[in-house]
C-alpha cells in the first residue's frame, strides 16, 4: 500500500468480502474508515446463521476456497485465522445414479461418455487448464468451444445440463472465458476457515477495528450524495443495480441471476458415498447441486448433524423466490429420495431457505468491454462489487481481491 501524507476519512458501502478486506487495508494504511452495512452481521453472500445445537454457523449459500486461492489464504495468515484444507469428493448425478467426477482418472472411469467423448473431454479441460492466457476465450462461447474441442455427446450429457441449471436461458451465451476460469484455478483439495466464514468475516472485522475502522450494522445507505460532503472518499461494494439506485449513476445493463438455497439439518447422512458435492445432470430435477457440507467439515461442528444444500441459480422472477421453505421442502422431497432412497421427511430436524437476486453475473463474450470501472465519473467515489472480478468467477477470494485493488486505486488518487 502507498503512504499517504494526509489521513483520509474513508465510508464503505457493504461488509461483505469486498468492503471488509478494503476496510482492512485502508485502516491498517492509517486511515479513518467507517463502513455502512444493512444486515445484522459481516460476510454478504457469504453470511452466516447457526442454530443453538451447532458450535459453528454454517453459510446461507454453500461456500469453500480452492488451494490456488492466495489472496485470501495470505489475508487469513496475516490476521491469524486458521484454515483447514481437504479433498472431498465431488460427484455427479446422471442417468439415474451417482458417479464421481473430480480427477482425470474418474474422467476416463465416468462410463455415461464414450471412451472417445473421455478423451477429447480430458483433451478440451487440459486445454483450459493449463493455458494461461484467457484473453483469447473472450471472442467465443463455452459453448462453441465444448462441440468443437470435447465434442457433441459430451456437451449434450454432461455440459449442457448444468450450463442450463446455472444460467438458464443464457446457457449458450456464456464465454469460454468463464468456463477458462472454473477450470484453471479449481483444485481438488479445498479449504474452510476455522468456525466458518462468519467466524473468518468477524475476525476480519476485528482486525479493521483494532486499526481504528468502525462498523455500522443496521445502516442501508440510500443517498450516496449525502456521505460524499461528509467522507474524502466513498467506496460502494453494492450490486450494480443498487448502486445506480442510490448514485443516480446509469451503466450499460449487465444480466445477472439469483440463488435459491434450501439447507437440511437431518438426522442421517444423505450422500452415504461420502460425495460432498453432487452436480445434478438430470434437468427434470427441480434443483442444481445437492451439497452435504458434513461429507467435507466433520459434523461434530454441527451437533452430529448432518447439513445438506438444496441449490438453484435461478432468475429473480422464479417461482421458487416466492416459495416458503416448507414448500421448498415439499417440492423437493420425491426427487431427493430418489437420489437417496432412504431418505424420508422424518430425517428432517430442521430446514431454512435463503435466498439472493443477485448472485452470479451473466459472463457473455467480450466481457472485460462491459463491466464497469473502479472509478465513476462522480469525483471521490468508486464502484467495486463481483461483475468486476472478472475473469474470475464470483467467490470470496476474488472478493478480497477486489478490496484491495479498490483500496490501493483510492489511496492514488
Amino acid at each position: 500500500m502507498g503512504t499517504q501524507k494526509k489521513q483520509l476519512k474513508i465510508c464503505i458501502i457493504g461488509a461483505g468480502f469486498t468492503g471488509l478486506a478494503a476496510a482492512y487495508y485502508l485502516s491498517k494504511a492509517g486511515h479513518l474508515v467507517e463502513v455502512f452495512e444493512k444486515e445484522s452481521q459481516p460476510g454478504g453472500l457469504a453470511i452466516g446463521f447457526q442454530d443453538p445445537n451447532w458450535e459453528w454457523p454454517l453459510e446461507q449459500h454453500y461456500h469453500h476456497w480452492f488451494e490456488s486461492d492466495w489472496a485470501i489464504r495470505n489475508l487469513a495468515t496475516e490476521i491469524g485465522h486458521s484454515v483447514t484444507f481437504t479433498r472431498p469428493v465431488t460427484s455427479t448425478w446422471i442417468n439415474g445414479r451417482i458417479s464421481q467426477l473430480d480427477s482425470p482418472i474418474s474422467l476416463l472411469k465416468f462410463s455415461h461418455l464414450s471412451m472417445e467423448a473421455r478423451l477429447r473431454t480430458a483433451v478440451g479441460l487440459a486445454g483450459l487448464r493449463f493455458n494461461p492466457f484467457w484473453q483469447p476465450f473472450e471472442y467465443f462461447t463455452a459453448k462453441s468451444y465444448i462441440r468443437a474441442i470435447m465434442g457433441e455427446a459430451s456437451w449434450k450429457d454432461l455440459w449442457e445440463p448444468l450450463f442450463v441449471g446455472k444460467f438458464d436461458k443464457y446457457a449458450g451465451d456464456i464465454s469460454a472465458a468463464w468456463l477458462w476460469a472454473r477450470i484453471y484455478k479449481r483444485s481438488p483439495t479445498l479449504g474452510y476457515p476455522e468456525g466458518g466464514f462468519l467466524s473468518f468475516a468477524k475476525s476480519l472485522e476485528l482486525a479493521a477495528i483494532n486499526y481504528g475502522a468502525k462498523f455500522y450494522y443496521h445502516h442501508p445507505v440510500s443517498h450516496i450524495n449525502e456521505l460524499l460532503p461528509q467522507f474524502d472518499k466513498v467506496i460502494c461494494t453494492l450490486p450494480t443495480p443498487l448502486f445506480e439506485k442510490i448514485s443516480g449513476l446509469t451503466y450499460p445493463k449487465l444480466e445477472g441471476i439469483g440463488a435459491v438455497n434450501l439447507v437440511l439439518a437431518l438426522k442421517h447422512q444423505f450422500l452415504t458415498d461420502g460425495s460432498y458435492w453432487l452436480n445434478i445432470n438430470d434437468r427434470k430435477m427441480p434443483f442444481l447441486a445437492v451439497v452435504e457440507h458434513t461429507n467435507f467439515i466433520e459434523p461434530k461442528h454441527y451437533g452430529g448433524e448432518h447439513l445438506l444444500y438444496v441449490g438453484n441459480y435461478l432468475p429473480s422472477n422464479h417461482e421458487f423466490f416466492r416459495l416458503s421453505e416448507n414448500d421448498l421442502v415439499q417440492k423437493f422431497l420425491p426427487y431427493l429420495k430418489m437420489i437417496s432412497p432412504k431418505f424420508t421427511q422424518s430425517w428432517i430436524r430442521k430446514s431454512w431457505a435463503f435466498k439472493a437476486p443477485f448472485a452470479q453475473p451473466i459472463i457473455t463474450k467480450n466481457y472485460s468491454q462491459l463491466i464497469p470501472p473502479l472509478s465513476t465519473s462522480i469525483s471521490n467515489l468508486y464502484l467495486a462489487n463481483i461483475q468486476q472480478v472478472y475473469p474470475w468467477d464470483r467467490g470470496t477470494n476474488y472478493a478480497v481481491e477486489l478490496g484491495r485493488q479498490v483500496a490501493d486505486l483510492c489511496l492514488k488518487k
